[in-house]
């Protein structure tokens, strides 16, 4: 069986997540998860065509796990406070990913699904356009993207400052971007 056929592109990516959770952003390359996967690294172009490609690969996992959590019919406020909660879960589940997800956007097609339901939960209680309110959705998720590059950023170095710490800021940075939305665009 050639090197190639032996992993596939889930394998590649869970690979990923390994090297980046317990090496860092700075050791993820091709070189590094043919190693880990123990195949030449030229075998990991037949399903990955470059690192470029592999890095939107993860972006999309971690924003599809945020996505596939949405619930319909909920509350503006409440489905993004669970989008931003669910987005830190996440990246603390794969903390070297939050350094991916800084540098590389989900891809639309992970979204799409999402936006009907986003919008029509923002045009309910929020006088915003479509633009609007997409844009407040982003900034939420680089929000709480940047708060995990904070307490995850050295991966694999330990967080800093206690948990304790990272959670109450959260929870504040959250909670006065959503305050902010409402004292702005409140209906």
């Amino acid at each position: 069986m050639s090197p190639a056929a032996r992993i596939d592109t889930e394998a590649i990516v869970h690979a990923a997540f390994d090297v980046l959770d317990r090496e860092g952003f700075a050791a993820l390359s091709m070189r590094t998860l043919a190693a880990h996967l123990e195949v030449k690294a030229a075998s990991l172009y037949y399903h990955v065509p470059n690192k470029a490609a592999l890095l939107q690969l993860v972006a999309d996992r971690v924003a599809r796990q945020v996505v596939t959590a949405f619930v319909p019919g909920r509350p503006w406020r409440e489905l993004l406070h669970r989008m931003a909660r669910d987005l830190r879960e996440a990246l603390r589940a794969h903390p070297g990913a939050a350094a991916v997800v800084a540098v590389r956007n989900a891809s639309p097609e992970v979204f799409e699904n999402a936006v009907p339901l986003v919008l029509s939960a923002m045009h309910e209680g929020l006088r915003v356009t479509d633009d609007e309110a997409l844009h407040l959705v982003q900034a939420l998720y680089v929000l709480v993207n940047g708060l995990a590059l904070a307490e995850f950023g050295e991966t694999p170095e330990p967080p800093a400052a206690p948990a304790a710490y990272y959670d109450a800021w959260f929870d504040t940075a959250v909670s006065t971007f959503l305050d902010g939305i409402q004292a702005r665009h409140g209906a």
